[in-house]
């Protein structure tokens, strides 16, 4: 009952903090609606696409609302339906004078290039007169301030952030079956022998495997820290990238990614990893979570919500990261709070129009857009419950459409704004809320409010190895990992040497093939690349 009550009184307190932070964040005041004439073209790679009960945007509340609110006309655009968006982006970004005046896509990297080369306004000059709300939010944290400009100080975009770094990051993990671990009588595991074990129950018992989409979900998120590596070879988005003692590493050359590799095949050659895990995706992999062909899995809150709804009740639950069977972890995912994508403003825009878009993107950072990315209009899709903490109204909550918010608000998946962690809360089950406790709390709840080693511990694990969030390549390194292949022939190397070695095609046993393997990057030229990634690096921590 204790326990209870003292996750009630948690709860209770973070809602609190929750409905304090808008307060917080400076007044839109008498600024909007801007009512200008002009109309803005505005483009997003993902994350605000409208809700798939929509023809288009001009049916979504979200989107004919901010305009509304915002007083200026607005036409959207997204890639093509079945488009990948980064090719999507950079076909539009060859021909850049046909560019909408907003642009949210990834664009850290190569910030310095579109800068001088004039795709991109440098927004230096102007954020403190028409983004002020934005500017004091940067101020608020030297980590924000410094991930939204280029080592030499110039403002070049509009980042997302979450309200709780650290818990909110954390929202990958690994899930198993509850009503299995109380039909074997097991607990939920914590380290990897534990998780093993109850892998092969579950096969032994159900005929089940341990399945997952081997998409960026899983190949991100990884259980590589139970053996010592960092990061999950997945080269793309910079996850293949790590950070120890000031030094970057590449996480797929490890000794211990070996041995992470060598646990993936001793069970994929024992038929305890589902075969097909290699071609799922997050569609195809409920087929197995609700046929009973799945016991351990790796995924989001958000889809545990999803495979929970469809099975009519809280199968699935979250298990915390395994560590090595003394209780150490090197890596896990997570992170500070920070976006990788970011929203810029381009030269298709001229100076005054340039000036109009500061003052709309800056509204999400006030205290009355912070509401409306978040939640959306007050009295149509939330309103405040007797705590003074929004909730949704029964169009919302009565809604069985999939995560039918995102009708409504612009925040859910991450964008130019700041994600309210009560939106996590209202979004998900209590079930997948604890889910995201386990897959974060690694070294346990409770220790990690009371002791500050633990809460350092933690973050050290969740986030400290990573490649940082903002970091900028000079416009000559941007050329020259454009001629090195940068992440892309890399990405492509070890997709196909991680497969090969998980299903045995290549013995990762082998001596002679792992140092095959490790000769292979010379003619990617990794060491080459590593030396630009550290320069950049080092600017990044010199800001």
């Amino acid at each position: 009952m204790k326990k209870i009550l003292a996750l009630a009184l948690s709860l209770c307190l973070l809602l609190a903090a929750t409905t304090a932070f808008a307060a917080d964040l400076l007044p839109a005041g008498d600024r909007y609606p801007l009512n200008s004439d002009k109309t803005i073209t505005w483009y997003s790679q993902d994350c605000l696409n409208p809700h798939e009960k929509f023809a288009d945007w001009t049916e979504s509340p979200f989107h004919t609302n901010l305009a509304k609110l915002l007083g200026v006309d607005i036409q959207w655009s997204f890639p093509t339906t079945g488009a990948d968006g980064s090719s999507f982006t950079n076909t539009m970004m060859a021909d850049p004078g046909s560019l909408p005046n907003i642009m949210k896509g990834y664009f850290m990297d190569q910030a310095n290039m579109l800068l001088e080369d004039e795709v991109i306004w440098d927004l230096t000059d102007y954020i403190q007169e028409y983004a002020p709300a934005y500017y004091a939010w940067l101020q608020t944290n030297p980590a924000y301030d410094r991930a939204m400009k280029t080592d030499d100080g110039r403002y070049y975009a509009f980042g997302f952030f979450r309200e709780d770094g650290g818990w909110n990051d954390s929202y990958l993990g690994v899930v198993v079956r509850q009503d299995w671990l109380k039909e074997c009588d097991l607990e939920v595991p914590t380290t990897i022998s534990e998780l093993e074990n109850v892998i092969r129950v579950f096969h032994d018992k159900y005929g089940a495997q341990f399945a997952f989409p081997n998409d960026a979900r899983f190949r991100q998120a990884g259980i590589q820290g139970a053996f010592g590596a960092y990061a999950t070879g997945y080269v793309a988005s910079d996850y293949g990238w790590y950070v120890k003692d000031g030094k970057v590493g590449f996480g797929a050359t490890q000794p211990e990614w070996r041995e992470y590799m060598k646990w993936m095949a001793k069970m994929y050659a024992e038929g305890l990893i589902d075969q097909d895990s290699f071609s799922m995706d997050d569609t195809s992999i409920k087929a197995k979570t609700e046929t009973g062909k799945a016991g351990v899995s790796v995924t989001s809150m958000g889809q545990l919500n999803i495979w929970n709804k469809e099975m009519g009740s809280d199968t699935w639950i979250g298990a915390h990261f395994p560590t090595a069977d003394d209780g150490s972890i090197s890596s896990q995912f997570g992170g500070f709070g920070i976006g990788t994508h970011t929203t810029v403003i381009t030269k298709t825009a001229d100076e005054e129009t340039m000036k109009l878009c500061l003052q709309m993107l800056d509204y999400a950072y006030t205290q009355e857009g912070f509401l409306f990315w978040n939640y959306g209009i007050e009295g149509e899709s939330w309103e405040y419950d007797e705590n003074g903490v929004p909730k949704w109204t029964a169009l919302v909550a009565e809604d069985n459409d999939n995560d039918p918010m995102t009708k409504y608000n612009g925040a859910t998946w991450g964008n130019s704004c700041i994600q309210a962690t009560n939106l996590l809360y209202l979004k998900n089950s209590p079930v997948a809320i604890a889910a995201n406790d386990a897959f974060f709390y690694t070294f346990g709840k409770d220790e990690y409010f009371a002791d500050p080693e633990v809460e350092a511990k933690t973050l050290a694990v969740t986030g400290g190895w990573k490649w940082p969030v903002g970091i900028t390549f000079t416009t000559d390194e941007s050329d020259q990992l454009d001629l090195l292949g940068g992440n892309s022939n890399l990405n492509t190397y070890v997709a196909e040497n991680y497969a090969s070695f998980i299903t045995g095609s290549k013995d990762i046993n082998d001596d002679a093939v792992w140092e095959a393997y490790l000769a292979g990057f010379d003619s990617l030229n990794l060491e080459k690349i590593l030396a630009i990634r550290q320069g950049a690096l080092d600017r990044y921590e010199s800001r």
